[in-house]
């Protein structure tokens, strides 16, 4: 097979696997509503341990599949947001964990998991934030898994609503 003939099949492999993708996000969205219906919470650490255990083999698909559930719990906050409104969300969200201050910038304190049953560990945390839109100005892991981060949140729209969301999320998912 030549290089291009190659590309071409993973072009193929790509497109099904964003229609598979497609599939899981909406059933995340499903799981969201009945999630808020029932007055449930998005994080299940237990339920991804036991997702990650079914490729316990295979160190390259648990990244994989890490990095979807990831995706897919931030979509769910998302929708939590849009269901409950704004306001109602960040009072919920601990104020010694998180705060976004006038200067434009959020402030996270967070204290990871090292079991990785109640909240994330360190790794997942540093992915969590590595993966939003957001620039990170300031960031510290102490060697007893605490994590302090300062990031630049710019005065629109998308922005503020991307650090809600993240501070939504850390603030439920660490200890």
């Amino acid at each position: 097979m030549s290089l291009n003939e190659v590309r071409q099949e993973i072009n193929k492999i790509d497109d099904g696997m964003k229609k598979l993708f497609d599939n899981r996000m909406n059933c995340s969205n499903q799981v969201a509503a009945v999630k808020m219906s029932e007055g449930d919470k998005v994080f299940k650490p237990l339920r991804e341990k036991e997702i990650v255990e079914r490729f316990s083999n295979d160190r390259e698909y648990i990244a994989f599949i890490k990095k979807v559930m990831q995706i897919s719990r931030k979509r769910q906050y998302g929708l939590f947001l849009d269901a409950f409104s704004e306001a109602s969300c960040w009072e919920s969200i601990n104020e010694d964990k998180c705060h976004i201050s006038k200067m434009g910038e959020l402030e996270l304190k967070l204290k990871a998991d090292k079991t990785s049953t109640k909240g994330l560990n360190v790794n997942d945390i540093l992915s969590v934030i590595s993966d939003s839109a957001l620039e990170i100005k300031k960031l510290t892991v102490s060697e007893n898994g605490m994590i302090d981060v300062v990031i630049n949140v710019h005065d629109d729209d998308r922005a503020i609503r991307e650090a809600l969301v993240l501070a939504y999320m850390l603030s439920e998912e660490t200890i």
